[in-house]
């Protein structure tokens, strides 16, 4: 089964088959799950993904600065 798979770094996503620890091909960071499956993934139009990108900066941005404040 497909996974989709967000870079923590540079945002890029990846489409992961078998490895829980895969990582980056941009940046070589270590990839998070996403919160989408693959189907859904890939009936998201371009602006669908880029939003979902963007709920996910603002996701980690958030809680960078929760960690920042502790």
């Amino acid at each position: 089964m497909l996974r989709i798979y967000i870079c923590p770094n540079c945002y890029n996503f990846r489409m992961v088959s078998r490895k829980p620890d895969a990582i980056c091909f941009h940046c070589g960071t270590v990839l998070e799950s996403c919160d989408v499956n693959y189907d859904t993934y890939m009936n998201m139009s371009e602006a669908d993904r880029s939003e979902l990108k963007n709920k996910y900066k603002i996701r980690m941005s958030q809680a960078n600065e929760i960690i920042k404040d502790c």
